[in-house]
């Protein structure tokens, strides 16, 4: 609208004048050149793409060019608990047996008992180990060089289990033919596996200690089996949360014998033999990451499917959650989406952590968040995760263990599954942010002056008025070169010290329409006063006009890169003066500059002349100023502030 304006303004005046219609169509012409950012769309798709890759060197691999400017805004991180914020790296530590307990470690392929010998429960450890080889779907395969293990961590340290034991996994499974699987699932949270040895068959359970309790009738007392009573259960119940507290996963395991079974439905009436905890180590190294998203104003929420003490203790040791805090909801405690009410959503946005979750509860949990204004990223690695990766506004699966399912669907693919790296990508989308609002200033402060010089040299000195040309190389040559340079230029410093920008939120504020008002009109004051005083002092020639404006404002948009700095910045020591791309583009817009000065045949294309040396000083004093003004400023309001 500012365009059409103007152009109707100076076209009515000038036919009111008697201008020449020529010269009112050709400056018309000029301004809706000058209007047009061509550079733009070239800028904004290589600083995005540019981001792309140095997120990849980062470990986060970016699959839609929109999430990396999308993660600037994140104020809310779902993540899972295993692999990303533990290392994923399962040991066997603790045995529970309905009369005792030991811990354990496993050292050069032999198990160690730390404080004991089984002593009364020998049976029941010989079972543990066969329904830990049995009901497992994973696999170690071994080479001269190497052991490759493939499948979930906490089947692989089973398999190590019984090969540390005086077992071999291997002849294990020799002996038994498998018939029917019920899988794991986040519903169940058991799985069991039926098997033959020829003459009997045998069924291999094992899942949360809660749930497999529920599928067992009967316990393993050393040689006796025993009737499984309620009190004994809610003893074992308390054991296992003991275990949790301590940052341990939990399993319980659950055999069952006969002559046949229901290939269907064989997952009842099990014989209970004990409790393994499982140690997942939490990555210490992420902390940093943690207190650097916790100053962002980024809000971290673990959704899990492990006990509700263990992700607590992790939680505390990661420094995600206060020691002693226990903010904490379990999936069973949760409503159904349609029955969610105004207390719930608003005690749902203030927990952060949920356990023992669905893939369901995940996909409702990210729903409550986005419909309370969040931008939300939500990790998962399975494939009932998909909804819910769909659903978030940065789907993030993880790259190690994910299934393929859940990395088509993200938008982003970790390499290491680490929090640390959903941390870097969150810095780098704001980074990235921000050198799109600076370069995106610069343009169009850039072509605001354009607009605004044509319009003034139009009313004032209409025969030294810039040609469509030279616009043109002007937006198309020495704009994008310091563009592209702003926006492959590293983020401020303190970039993960500042809230998230609001959803809502322009791409250009009130304030930043303001500097490129000062910019254009300081810029065009300093064009228009060197083609005055070079007609006034060196020679009144429309020609010589013409180059003076030119040169003034090719040079001032050159030097105006040097504005983009941000306001809390040094003067000399900034993030521009430390962008190589910076001065590359400089040198790369002033060799071209000159270039087309030494050749004839591109002078006479833009119309341009060989200026004399007393109107070179004044272009290139003319030019800086703008420059020294704009950074005089800064510095005097950096002092006063």
């Amino acid at each position: 609208y500012l365009i059409i304006g103007l152009t109707i303004i100076f076209a009515i005046t000038g036919f009111v004048q008697g201008k020449d219609w020529l010269l009112i169509v050709e400056t018309s012409i000029a301004l809706a050149v000058a209007a047009i950012p061509e550079g733009l769309p070239i800028v904004a798709t290589v600083a995005l793409a540019y981001g792309m890759l140095l997120m990849a060197k980062r470990n986060a691999i970016v699959k839609k060019l929109s999430s990396v400017e999308t993660l600037g805004s994140t104020n809310v991180i779902l993540t899972d608990k295993t692999g990303t914020l533990t290392e994923n790296k399962i040991y066997v530590d603790t045995f529970s047996f309905p009369e005792e307990k030991r811990q354990v470690r496993i050292e050069n392929d032999v198990l160690i008992f730390d404080n004991g010998e089984i002593e009364k429960s020998e049976r029941n450890f010989e079972k543990l180990k066969l329904v830990g080889a049995l009901c497992n779907n994973a696999t170690i395969e071994e080479t001269e060089k190497e052991k490759k293990a493939c499948g979930d961590p906490i089947e692989i340290a089973l398999i190590h289990l019984a090969n540390a034991s005086n077992s071999s996994h291997k002849e294990i499974l020799e002996q038994y033919q498998r018939l029917a699987e019920i899988p794991f699932s986040s519903e169940t949270k058991t799985m069991a596996i039926l098997y033959t040895d020829g003459e009997k068959e045998i069924v291999a359970a094992k899942g949360s200690v809660e749930d497999l309790l529920e599928k067992c009738s009967h316990i393993q007392m050393g040689e006796n089996i025993l009737d499984f009573s309620q009190k004994e259960k809610a003893n074992i119940l308390t054991e296992s949360e003991n275990m949790a507290s301590k940052g341990l996963r939990v399993l319980a395991f659950g055999y069952r014998e006969g002559k046949k079974f229901d290939k269907k439905d064989f997952l009842e009436e099990l014989i209970y033999v004990g409790m393994i905890g499982f140690l997942d180590p939490p990555r210490m190294e992420i902390k940093n990451a943690i207190v650097s998203c916790k100053s962002a104003g980024i809000k971290i929420v673990m959704i899990t499917g492990d006990h509700p003490q263990t992700a607590l203790n992790i939680a505390q040791r990661i420094g995600l959650i206060q020691n002693g805090e226990e903010n904490v909801i379990a999936g069973k405690e949760l409503p159904q989406a349609n029955a969610l009410t105004p207390e719930w959503i608003k005690k749902i946005l203030s927990t952060r952590i949920f356990a023992r979750t669905t893939p369901q509860q995940k996909l409702d949990i990210a729903h409550v968040y986005q419909q309370a204004g969040n931008i939300v990223a939500m990790t998962g690695d399975g494939v009932n995760d998909a909804p819910a990766l769909k659903k978030a506004d940065i789907g993030i699966a993880m790259g190690l263990r994910g299934t393929q399912v859940a990395k088509e669907t993200a938008c982003i693919i970790l390499k290491d599954d680490s929090f640390t790296s959903i941390a870097e990508a969150v810095a780098h989308g704001r980074g990235i942010f921000q050198n799109i609002q600076k370069f995106v200033v610069y343009l169009i402060s850039c072509n605001m002056t354009e607009i605004l010089i044509v319009t003034g040299l139009g009313f004032l000195a209409p025969n030294a008025n810039l040609f469509p040309l030279q616009i043109l190389f002007l937006n198309m040559v020495t704009d994008v070169f310091p563009a592209l340079a702003l926006g492959v230029g590293k983020s401020e410093e303190n970039v993960m010290k500042k809230p998230p920008r609001a959803p809502n939120e322009q791409l250009l504020k009130k304030g930043s329409w303001l500097k490129i008002a000062i910019y254009s009109i300081i810029m065009t004051v300093a064009v228009i006063l060197a083609v005055f005083y070079c007609k006034k002092n060196i020679h009144d020639d429309p020609r010589l006009a013409n180059n003076v404006a030119f040169v003034t404002l090719t040079l001032s948009q050159l030097f105006h890169v040097f504005n983009m700095s941000s306001m809390r910045s040094g003067v000399w020591k900034n993030e521009i003066t430390r962008n190589q791309f910076v001065w590359l583009s400089l040198l790369v817009c002033m060799g071209l500059l000159a270039l087309v000065y030494s050749w004839h045949e591109t002078r006479l294309i833009l119309k341009l002349d060989l200026l004399p040396k007393e109107a070179w000083v004044a272009c290139i004093l003319a030019s800086i100023s703008p420059l020294i003004v704009i950074q005089t400023y800064k510095a005097i309001r950096k002092a006063v502030l």
